[in-house]
């Protein structure tokens, strides 16, 4: 086993295929076929289920994906010493974040740190899963840095840093028949009709679970994995949402009502795996979020 089988059989678990491995890793499929057959040979175990339509981690392979994130990561640590005599900062970021969430400044960041380090690649990934999906994606060395909504308390085995945070409340559309409140209580939020966003999303989690808490029940009709299709479908009546404070103040078109007997808040956050050394640059990007941080807003935050 050496560190060039690791990183295809790395890159063949992230795609989740050998085409598309082949092709991120600039090689012929045959050459990544044949690495992993001689990484499983080696081992002694099968590693990827195939099928003619997917490509799925075994048993042990789930067990030595994290490992073998981690030891590439070493690799790259050494390179990054030195690189480091040299006085420049290179290698490539892995970046998981929430797509269209303006509350802190997430490509304004990435473009200082560029000015700073010209030399580092960065790979952005989205957020299909929201929250939880970027949180599992650290743990097994997918992505080195997300900007995802928690707070620390949420994923204790994950360093979180909290950027920023806006009040979430009920948001509808100004003919909405409660387009003329300005509280409401869960109680009376409860039966109407919902647009909210897909299970694993953090502001979703946190009113499911607010709600069950409460023995209350509700109906979400529609689900979206965006913030701004999110505001669009109140915008046009398709029902009420969770929406944060920052959000709907840019928008006229939605009415928002505070909530008076729960505290919701929706948090942008920076995240990196506990126990996982990162590599110079994700270390230094992961620093200047933290560097630019700054109090509770409702507005946002410029970097």
């Amino acid at each position: 086993m050496d560190s060039r089988q690791l990183e295809v059989f790395v890159a063949v678990a992230r795609a989740g295929g050998f085409t598309r491995a082949a092709a991120d890793l600039h090689l012929v499929q045959s050459a990544v076929s044949a690495t992993i057959a001689a990484l499983e040979s080696d081992l002694g175990e099968r590693l990827f289920d195939r099928t003619t339509r997917q490509v799925r981690l075994t048993a042990a392979g789930r067990a030595l994906l994290p490992h073998a994130s981690w030891i590439l990561d070493a690799f790259q640590v050494a390179r990054d010493a030195v690189d480091a005599v040299g006085g420049g900062l290179t290698g490539s970021i892995r970046i998981g974040y929430m797509t269209n969430v303006t509350l802190f400044d997430v490509p304004r960041l990435l473009g200082r740190f560029t000015h700073e380090h010209p030399n580092v690649t960065m790979r952005l990934a989205p957020a299909p899963s929201g929250t939880a999906g970027l949180s599992e994606s650290l743990r097994v060395g997918d992505i080195d840095v997300a900007f995802m909504a928690a707070r620390p308390e949420d994923y204790p085995d994950l360093q979180i840093d909290v950027l920023a945070s806006s009040d979430l409340g009920l948001t509808v559309a100004l003919d909405h028949p409660l387009a003329g409140r300005e509280t409401i209580t869960l109680a009376e939020a409860a039966p109407l009709r919902f647009v909210d966003f897909r299970q694993g999303f953090a502001n979703r989690t946190l009113v499911d679970a607010e709600f069950r808490r409460r023995g209350l029940r509700r109906d979400v009709f529609i689900e979206a994995s965006d913030t701004h299709d999110t505001a669009a479908l109140v915008r046009n009546g398709l029902g009420a949402g969770f929406l944060p404070r920052y959000l709907v103040e840019k928008d006229p078109s939605l009415h928002w009502i505070e909530v008076e007997d729960a505290d919701f808040q929706m948090y942008v956050s920076v995240a990196t795996a506990r126990g996982r050394t990162l590599t110079a640059a994700a270390a230094r990007l992961a620093a200047l979020a933290r560097g630019a941080q700054g109090p509770g807003t409702q507005g946002g935050t410029q970097v």
